[in-house]
């Protein structure tokens, strides 16, 4: 059985992707299986620039193949922001509320035909010593005036799916999975995560194609 590690430090982005890859023939680890995993800077200028840098590092240290997202939200209205630095959104200190709170600001007053966004996913697969795979996902969708919903993370209570009369934060988890930019991202990627199992992962190749 291959072995894939998750290279995220955030705990609710490890369960999900767990869940995702449930059914899967892989072990998958995270970084409470490791006691030296070093901290990978997310410096680059997209999605894909991050997911790709921390999916080569982790495979890299640990010398497994590793599997890392990167999300961000973009909103129609802020010119797509705040995309790539959606988790630092309200700066120094950062954490979800403080980023749905100036969210909420910096949308005041915009009626609702116009608070479009879309969540995008990137995934990158990395194996040790090769080029990486990378895969997209998103979900259109609508930013509310007021949070709704006590589940998900993140943005989750701001986020209405569109063909959805709840959002993230108001699904179970296998509902927000089933319709979720991740969701989505880690579908796509199934198939290369399927074409590592049964190798040897000390000397684990490139996914086929």
């Amino acid at each position: 059985m291959v072995s894939l590690v998750l290279a995220t430090r955030n705990p609710h982005k490890v369960e999900e992707l767990t869940a995702m890859l449930a059914g899967l023939p892989v072990e998958v680890l995270s970084f409470a299986d490791f006691h030296d995993m070093p901290d990978v800077v997310e410096d680059g200028e997209t999605l894909e620039e991050n997911a790709v840098k921390k999916a080569v590092e982790v495979a890299a240290h640990t010398g497994l193949p590793s599997l890392a997202d990167d999300t961000g939200l973009e909103v129609d209205a802020l010119g797509g922001e705040p995309g790539v630095r959606s988790a630092r959104y309200s700066g120094p200190g950062a954490n979800a509320e403080s980023n749905n709170e100036k969210l909420l600001l910096e949308l005041s007053g915009v009626p609702g035909e116009r608070r479009g966004a879309a969540f995008r996913c990137v995934v990158a697969l990395a194996v040790p010593g090769e080029k990486p795979a990378v895969v997209v996902g998103e979900t259109r969708g609508a930013i509310l005036e007021r949070p709704r919903g006590g589940a998900g993370f993140g943005y989750d209570p701001l986020f209405l799916p569109d063909g959805h009369d709840r959002t993230y934060a108001e699904m179970s988890a296998d509902e927000k999975n089933a319709v979720s930019h991740r969701g989505k991202a880690i579908k796509s990627a199934q198939g290369l995560v399927e074409a590592l199992c049964g190798r040897d992962p000390g000397g684990c190749g490139p996914p086929d194609g």
